[in-house]
């Protein structure tokens, strides 16, 4: 075996050939799920991409909804639609996912080599494992792969030697075009360039020569003046779009007028609180790294590497800011983090192991190997992953849409039923696509398309509130309710619940995704005789189709048997779930919530069990043990209710629950009501 090894160095370029497929292929599996058809945005973008040439109103108004047709809006990224349905037209939704997975690639690949170009293979081989993992986070079809990638290429293109100013203006107006048509982050490029100049601007303002400072920054604007030059005329370029100075501008204006809070857009220090993400933790680590290198190049560069702190700081700031952005960060921070670690990394082995040459030539012929089985390893992990897990690929594995997603369009166009329909925030671009104009949409996933009153007033009051929901009905005449059960929002489960047993709305059809109801006063008894769907008939239905999905699908249909009012039907699909995997969280706590609603004791204390079970497997699981203590609570256990409340608050110190009881637990205690 050693002797295969001695003449590593000469097979260095094949080991690194399959290295990078290796990596490749870890790309090409996080990608490679199924589309979810129902929660995503590529349904609005493919119908951009129809239409937008006949209705030139979608681009500057809220075009596909009846609730605010004029509202005024900024669609930046009209041309994803286009290029996505061309497409889907030469290949529907399978082409359309490989084409998804071929531009991811593209993005990695086009990073990765950046990162080579500053500190050689192995250390960005590495350091793209956690990266990989970051980059999961934005699997969805959606035009912000290609700013990814547009980022990138920017990247090259501006530190090509090869490539003369006017070649790289040749390639970089165009592009710069595209992008600003394409996806709002064009502004990224703007900013990469802009700290490019800051950075030659810094140099030659802070050269170390005995000029007053004053000649200093007078040669180094006048050093500057040519590329400044280059980025106005760029920035210019980002004018060229159908809304031209309201579309340059926009990304500083799209989150001035949101009345809907979207998790992609909140810190992961919120949302850390609320639910689990281990990529999270991905990105604290990452960043970490990053600053300690940014740090350590101080002290091994004579010249500060002004553009790394910049542009670090600036796109770390981002992914502080909203976690839609963890992906770009970890793309970014590959580059960044092999390009400043690389000298201090070889300065410390020089000062641990020195006169010891062997060592480095070890480490050089073991390196490859290492590398290899850290791929490997990080393979067979994402691949259980998709079977049990799901704490990092959240879909099914495969191309093209999920199984049944477009059945409710199907069914919606055959049965006869007609509009205005309610529909939930989650679905609105599904419908868009699928309903194919036959009717315009309640709301769709575009905050910035409707005004912060319509969510405020009317949006979300009308699920919360009975009466607000019947004022809706009057104002809009709502004849037919098209709904994403799969929505996790608290106004939507409560809205789920209540319009199930509302005696004016007839059940007509669900699947994985939706339910459809119809509102009987207003409905054909034809359609209603047909289609109508008794308890019978549910509990038939929804266990076939829990026969035929995959875990996250039959999470939902028992979630939706709950909201109906058939506990015992969501308890025997979470407990098939357990008999394949007894390790799956989701349906441990599930069972959990589903027994802490009893008010028999013999319940709770089952409730109990399993939340007890559920934390073993993952005890910083968000609210838990606020809901353990609740359970506690109930069957007068104050003791233990008061730890599990202070439980929670070791993992999340502003857990409102936790806090609110325990301030409880304090007064009744002064009250005397309570043992000290």
């Amino acid at each position: 075996m050693l002797k295969i090894f001695q003449n590593l160095r000469d097979f260095q370029k094949l080991w690194r050939i399959f290295i990078l497929l290796g990596l490749s292929l870890l790309v090409i599996i996080v990608f490679a799920q199924k589309i979810e058809f129902s929660a995503v945005d590529l349904g609005r973008h493919l119908e951009n991409g129809r239409l937008v040439f006949s209705q030139s109103d979608l681009l500057y108004k809220n075009f596909y909804s009846y609730t605010e047709p004029d509202q005024r809006f900024v669609n930046h990224h009209w041309l994803g639609g286009v290029i996505f349905y061309a497409v889907y037209l030469v290949g529907g939704f399978n082409l359309l996912s490989i084409f998804n997975i071929l531009l991811a690639l593209a993005v990695f690949l086009c990073f990765f080599k950046l990162a080579y170009k500053r500190a050689g293979f192995y250390l960005p081989a590495i350091l793209s494992l956690p990266v990989i993992l970051l980059f999961s986070e934005r699997v969805e079809i959606r035009p912000e792969i290609f700013s990814y990638l547009f980022l990138a290429l920017i990247w090259l293109i501006w530190e090509s030697e090869k490539l003369s100013v006017k070649r790289k203006m040749l390639i970089l107006i165009p592009l710069f075009i595209i992008w600003a048509n394409i996806h709002i982050y064009f502004f990224l490029g703007l900013a990469l360039l802009g700290f490019k100049l800051a950075e030659k601007f810094l140099w030659q303002a802070f050269d170390g020569s005995a000029n007053s400072l004053n000649f200093k920054f007078k040669n180094a604007f006048s050093a500057i003046k040519k590329d400044l030059l280059i980025l106005l005329t760029l920035a210019a370029a980002c004018f060229l779009t159908p809304n031209t100075w309201r579309g340059f501008f926009y990304p500083f204006n799209i989150l001035k007028n949101y009345g809907y809070q979207i998790a992609e857009n909140k810190s992961i220090f919120f949302l850390q609180d609320l639910m689990l993400n281990y990529n999270f933790g991905i990105f604290k680590l990452l960043l970490a790294v990053l600053l300690l290198a940014l740090i350590a190049t101080w002290f091994f560069y004579k010249k500060p590497r002004w553009f790394d702190l910049f542009f670090g700081i600036f796109i770390a700031l981002l992914a502080l800011f909203a976690s839609r952005n963890l992906a770009l960060f970890g793309l970014v921070a590959l580059v960044l983090i092999s390009s400043n670690l690389k000298r201090p990394l070889a300065f410390l082995g020089l000062r641990l192991i020195p006169d010891k040459p062997e060592i480095f030539e070890k480490v050089k012929k073991y390196s490859p190997i290492i590398t290899g089985l850290l791929i490997f390893g990080l393979m067979v992990f994402l691949i259980s992953d998709y079977q049990e897990r799901n704490n990092f690929l959240k879909g099914s594995f495969g191309i093209g849409l999920g199984t049944g997603q477009e059945e409710s369009f199907e069914f919606f166009r055959a049965s006869g039923l007609s509009g205005p329909i309610f529909n939930n925030y989650d679905n609105g671009s599904a419908l868009i696509f699928g309903l194919d104009n036959q009717e315009k949409v309640f709301v769709d996933n575009r905050p910035e398309a409707y005004s912060v009153k319509f969510f405020t007033d009317i949006y979300l009051p009308m699920q919360n509130e009975a009466a607000a929901w019947q004022r809706a009905l009057a104002q809009y005449n709502i004849k037919t309710i098209y709904f994403s059960h799969t929505d996790q929002t608290p106004w939507g489960k409560t809205f789920l619940k209540r319009i199930l047993a509302d005696s004016d709305w007839q059940l007509i059809y669900f699947d994985r995704q939706y339910v459809i109801l119809s509102r009987k006063s207003v409905t054909e008894a034809a359609i209603l005789d047909k289609y109508a769907l008794n308890e019978w008939g549910f509990r038939v239905r929804l266990r076939e189709l829990a026969e035929s999905s995959n875990v996250r699908e039959r999470l939902y249909l028992a979630a939706l048997a709950q909201s109906y009012g058939m506990p015992d039907l969501a308890e025997e699909i979470y407990r098939q779930l357990l008999l394949a995997n007894p390790k799956n969280q989701r349906a441990v706590f599930s069972l959990a919530y589903l027994y802490a609603a009893s008010r028999d004791r013999n319940t709770l204390l089952k409730s109990i069990e399993y939340f007890r079970r559920g934390l073993k497997i993952e005890n910083k699981t968000p609210s838990a043990y606020s809901d353990l203590a609740m359970v506690y609570w109930n069957l007068g256990d104050y003791v233990q209710a008061e730890a599990n409340w202070r439980e929670a608050l070791k993992i999340n110190r502003r857990d409102a629950d936790a806090l609110y009881y325990l301030s409880q637990v304090e007064d009744l205690k002064k009250r005397g009501r309570l043992p000290r």
